[in-house]
């Protein structure tokens, strides 16, 4: 399956996820305002940062050498071992963290101990949904696209039907309750795929692995703990600065633009995820890789640039879509966005290059400074321009990061033909 076809699969699921976000975003603006949603995003940064390292962090490793062992059944084995324990054990240390430090995480997320109940919940769903996103990382190596997308689909109408009646019913806890709800009941779902296509027919679970297996998915949880780390609490400390220096409702507005950025992007992001994670993990030349890469640009540059042309005119609309009449002073900070945006997707098809490489330390260095960079040039512009100079920050670090990405892999992206190293 080439990166076309996964990005037709990818968007039939993409856009069945934009359209059941659009219903749940539209009753979250409704019933809880730009401030809910603020609160909203800074639950969720936290909850990724939590199931990030609940999994062990090893899902891209065990993507990357499950599809590289795909016809070597023992070392197959060996990962899918590996990483079935590294997640068992994690789950339960940070299950256990989540329950009893629950009043405290209430607090430093939301300014007051009442939502303590949520991270018990967390703490209890943790085995599920570690399990859960595991299961859909070996899905994603063996190339099982159809099962992965089909799961993702029903996870989507899941979260349309049982976030909009929580929220409806229960406002703010509904909302966040079924943020944790939704995640752990995929399971059931991703489970039947599992069993139906016999993933596990040959697998033995409890022999002995060697160390070296374990270094390998230990150097992926390092890559994947640095970004659960570093995007989730940039984005926390964004929020805070701007609630803190201008308003928990300019602090939502942020929040809105940036879900309007998710949502169209996610057609992208979802075939980079499914495609080029586990092909780029199986090319070992260069003049592979040019190829696959240029294929790729091919794809993305029309899709991205079409679809900011498309969101830039049509912004009064999809406002009054997603939101309400309140969310209209959002509109200056498109434009940035958008170009951001741009320089993201560009600079991203190239970043997984490290990934599937397990370039571990390039990826780290790269991941903290740009994390960093984004924090100072949001405070600067911010604090300069209001509000937009966060957008305007946006679309600056991603530049230097496509720039950055560009000189890293100038030798893949240039390659003269006839010459291989």
């Amino acid at each position: 399956m080439n990166f076309l076809k996964t990005s037709i699969l990818s968007a039939i699921s993409s856009i069945i996820k934009i359209l059941s976000g659009i219903v749940v975003n539209k009753i979250i603006a409704i019933y809880i305002g730009p401030s809910g949603i603020a609160l909203i995003g800074q639950f969720q940064s936290v909850l990724l940062i939590i199931t990030t390292a609940g999994s062990g962090a090893i899902n891209s490793g065990v993507t990357k050498y499950v599809a590289e062992y795909n016809q070597d059944s023992k070392r197959k084995n060996d990962i899918l071992n590996a990483g079935f324990i590294i997640m068992a054990s994690s789950s339960i240390v940070f299950s256990i963290i989540s329950f009893f430090s629950s009043s405290y995480m209430s607090v430093a997320v939301f300014g007051s101990d009442k939502y303590g109940v949520i991270f018990k919940v967390v703490a209890v769903s943790m085995i599920f949904i570690s399990l859960n996103n595991f299961l859909l990382a070996v899905l994603n190596g063996l190339k099982e696209i159809r099962a992965w997308i089909l799961a993702n689909i029903i996870g989507s109408i899941l979260s349309l039907v049982i976030t909009s009646i929580l929220t409806i019913k229960y406002d703010m806890f509904g909302a966040l309750f079924s943020t944790v709800l939704i995640q752990s009941l995929v399971l059931v779902v991703t489970l039947y795929f599992i069993n139906k296509i016999k993933v596990f027919a040959n697998f033995k679970l409890g022999y002995r692995i060697s160390l070296k297996t374990y270094r390998k998915l230990f150097n992926y949880a390092i890559m994947a703990i640095v970004t659960a780390l570093t995007i989730p609490i940039v984005q926390i400390l964004i929020r805070n600065h701007l609630i803190n220096n201008f308003s928990i409702e300019q602090a939502g507005y942020w929040q809105a633009v940036t879900k309007i950025s998710d949502m169209y992007l996610l057609v992208i992001t979802t075939a980079l995820s499914t495609y080029y994670l586990p092909r780029l993990s199986e090319l070992t030349s260069k003049s592979d890789l040019n190829k696959e890469i240029i294929s790729g640009y091919r794809i993305i540059i029309p899709f991205v640039m079409l679809s900011a042309l498309c969101i830039f005119f049509l912004r009064d609309f999809i406002i009054w879509l997603l939101f309400t009449p309140e969310f209209y002073a959002i509109k200056p900070l498109f434009t940035f966005q958008l170009i951001g945006d741009f320089f993201k997707m560009c600079s991203w098809t190239l970043s997984f290059l490290m990934i599937a490489k397990a370039m571990t330390k390039t990826f780290i260095v790269t991941e903290i400074i740009f994390s960093i960079s984004l924090y100072v040039f949001s405070i600067i512009l911010s604090n300069f321009f209001g509000l937009v100079g966060v957008t305007y920050a946006f679309a600056l670090n991603y530049f230097i990061y496509l720039v950055t990405m560009i000189y890293l892999f100038s030798d893949i992206l240039f390659k003269k033909r006839g010459k291989e190293n």
